[in-house]
């Protein structure tokens, strides 16, 4: 048995009419709910994806499953089987094949949890319900010890229903096919109440934002989540930081659009869909683009013609790449209406000081100059830039920005390359120059006979500082290679069919991650000698597995978007 799906079946042992919604038994004060549609499929959904049946030849993994808590728990699973006389797939179909559903009341303390599971077949979630009680009492009087006294599962019933009760933090109940669980007894109680003498308006389902929620989430996910902002907007922490973070210049470059969107909007919703590929989840506010403050300029191109973001960069041994809209000239130009009076003084002071160090421009000015569109990429190809080898390689990275005068690019040439003097007095820089493709490429290695007390773990050779300004766009990069290897990229056309509405997107290669460890595996190698005392050809076949196993995960990209009806959010795995 696939270890990952049995694990659902502790829930599905407390058992689940088919049409029935589980969350007309979710009482109206829960604003938190989540609801698994059809809890096999998703199981299915995880447990037949490659990655899922790789993961287990991994050692650590391995010594996971090997644990006597895994095994004691597979153990009880197979007991389960054999005593309700069927394989966990159609166990979960007859104990919660009409749904499961979960609500509670995010926010307040020692809050009610209930988890609803509607089931389908009424003999086995009776018999289900009597084997879990019994395998509770057996698992308390293990770990009871011999005691004289041992804690036991009081059984009882209430309005027609079995119960279960172990002190004050555990109530579970089953009437027909439906089982209740819950921390509280009031919780199970009142969802009792609904499943005999079911009231509208009473259920969470009589919610005005429930069913928007769902019609704006759209599609047909295999399970989702709906929160009222609404109710948690009343509580005044969190109302003041909503109301705050767009007058923080920190919170504002950093979360400032997202944190407007949750301002903006009644609710939360999010869903997880299966794909041809992999696995997507997706959230959603109902928050308009078009209601967006001013200020968001900085994270939301306001003009239509204007892309959210540029094609990602994906060059030879692409480990992780990033595009983003920052618009930072926008927001230097509204400052003053932007921020507050403490922090618009202590910014426009730093950007004084900053001035006094850059040749014939001011840093304001600078700003003003620079594009909205940016790129960073990280790539691993076990190059190796100096004899010297720093004691934690990292990969070759690089930032691609857009500029919207072309004036920004000269202004940045003479600066990096006074900065680049000053420090080489410091590193013992030394600059090359070069022509590639018709584009000047300025390098800069640090000197190896030069030791320096501030880098005792050699950082510095990771980097051969690079930059290039090429199509309108400035280059900066790790390295003089992958800055030649990016140009062709940054030299073409954009293609308007490869941006994209998003304003944050960013994806991580598997592909890339494999080719990294293979090419710098001696430090995980080492690791693994000292700390689990195994042999040098053990240690060198763990990291082939790892690196085998990380190769078959395919990417994993992240969206932000502000659209037109809603703002959207997005993670997607593809194998």
């Amino acid at each position: 048995m696939r270890p990952l799906a049995s694990c659902v079946l502790l829930l599905a042992f407390v058992g689940s009419t088919v049409a029935a919604d589980p969350l007309r038994l979710v009482p109206k004060e829960a604003n938190l709910v989540l609801k698994v549609e059809k809890p096999r499929p998703l199981i299915e959904a995880v447990t037949t994806l490659d990655a899922s049946r790789d993961y287990q030849s991994l050692p650590q993994v391995k010594a996971v499953l090997d644990s006597t808590a895994a095994r004691r728990f597979f153990q009880l699973v197979e007991h389960a089987e054999a005593k309700l006389g069927a394989k966990w797939p159609e166990l979960v179909d007859a104990l919660a094949g009409g749904g499961m559903a979960f609500g509670t009341i995010a926010g307040k303390d020692q809050a009610p949890a209930l988890l609803v599971l509607q089931g389908t077949d009424e003999a086995k979630a009776a018999a289900a319900f009597k084997l879990f009680v019994q395998m509770l009492n057996d698992e308390l009087a293990r770990q009871s010890g011999g005691s004289d006294k041992p804690v036991t599962a009081e059984t009882g019933t209430h309005r027609g229903a079995d119960t279960v009760r172990i002190g004050d933090d555990f109530f579970a109940a089953r009437l027909g096919a439906v089982t209740l669980i819950s921390n509280k007894r009031p919780a199970v109680e009142k969802s009792l109440v609904l499943a005999v003498e079911p009231k509208d308006g009473e259920s969470v389902l009589g919610h005005a934002t429930l069913p928007a929620a769902k019609k704006l989430l759209g599609g047909d996910p295999l399970a989702w989540l709906w929160f009222d902002l609404v109710v948690a907007k009343q509580e005044k922490g969190f109302a003041d930081f909503l109301e705050t973070a767009r007058k923080q210049a920190f919170t504002l470059f950093a979360i400032g659009g997202t944190v407007d969107a949750v301002r903006r909007a009644d609710f939360l919703t999010v869903g997880i869909y299966q794909t041809d590929a992999g696995l997507k989840l997706t959230g959603k506010l109902p928050a308009k683009r078009a209601d967006l403050p001013p200020e968001f300029a900085l994270h939301v191109p306001m003009k239509p013609d204007v892309p959210g973001t540029l094609p990602l960069l994906a060059p030879p041994g692409v480990l992780y790449s990033q595009s983003l809209y920052l618009d930072i000239g926008s927001f230097w130009t509204k400052r003053k209406s932007i921020l507050g009076e403490q922090e618009l003084k202590d910014l426009e002071k730093a950007e004084k000081d900053i001035s006094k160090l850059l040749p014939n421009t001011t840093f304001g000015k600078l700003l003003e100059m620079s594009g909205p569109h940016h790129r960073f990429v990280a790539v691993e190809r076990g190059i190796n830039h100096y004899q010297t080898r720093p004691d934690f390689p990292l990969p070759e990275m690089a930032v691609v920005s857009s500029m919207r005068d072309p004036e920004f690019g000269k202004v940045m040439n003479t600066t990096l390359r006074t900065a680049a003097a000053l420090a080489g007095l410091q590193f013992g820089l030394k600059m090359t120059e070069e022509k590639h493709d018709g584009v000047d490429i300025v390098s800069y290695r640090f000197a190896e006979n030069k030791p320096l007390d501030a880098d005792p773990t050699n950082v510095r050779y990771n980097f051969v500082p690079s930059f290039a300004v090429a199509n309108g766009f400035l280059v900066v990069a790790s390295s003089p290679q992958l800055l030649k290897d990016l140009l062709p990229e940054v030299k073409k056309p954009v293609d308007p069919a490869a941006c994209s509405p998003a304003v944050w997107r960013n994806r991580v290669y598997g592909a890339g991650a494999a080719a990294g460890l293979k090419a710098r595996s001696e430090a995980v190698i080492t690791d693994a000698v000292l700390g689990q005392g195994i042999g040098l050809d053990e240690a060198k076949k763990q990291v082939e597995q790892l690196a085998k196993f990380l190769g078959t995960l395919g990417t994993l990209g992240v969206e932000v978007e502000h659209g037109a009806e809603a703002f959207r959010f997005e993670i997607e795995w593809k194998r």
